[in-house]
């Protein structure tokens, strides 16, 4: 499963507002459901925070990978955002967060959600890819950035 198949022009924000870790958070649920048309009733963003809780998810070299499953959730579904200024994540490497993946699944998804994190990390770990995506001018750039980049590092 590719991070594009999971996404829509609607679930990607170029300027992200948040200034703290819990704004970032909830600016990125509040584009998933609104992007994906969940209406969770605050599941999405509990089930979010309770993975973030246990561990961070802000992985290194200025990326985060907040996910989680939930009910509400009939399918896989992301949401990303770029932070210019970058925003304190609490990452493993203590520096700041630029690019951001939110990523659900429903709770029965476990396998396909497993895989589908492996493939964002591959993709992710790429110096070249994570920068491609955070110098994206316009969506659409975003996503040419995204598609070449999975092409090349994820496997069909």
């Amino acid at each position: 499963m590719r991070l594009s198949e999971l996404l829509n022009s609607k679930a990607v924000n170029l300027r992200l507002a948040a200034r703290t870790k819990r704004e970032a958070l909830v600016e990125l649920v509040e584009l998933l459901e609104s992007a994906h048309g969940f209406k969770s009733q605050g599941e999405i963003l509990d089930r979010v925070m309770r993975r973030e809780a246990m561990m961070t998810t802000g992985i290194g070299n200025g990326v985060a990978i907040p996910h989680g499953k939930a009910r509400s959730v009939d399918r896989m579904a992301a949401a990303c955002a770029v932070c210019e200024q970058g925003l304190d994540f609490e990452s493993e490497d203590g520096r700041p967060v630029h690019l951001f993946v939110l990523f659900v699944s429903p709770e029965n998804a476990a396998t396909l959600h497993v895989r589908a994190l492996a493939n964002l990390s591959r993709l992710l770990k790429e110096e070249a890819v994570r920068k491609s995506l955070r110098e994206a001018k316009t969506v659409e750039a975003f996503f040419a950035a995204l598609q070449s980049a999975e092409s090349a590092y994820i496997p069909t």
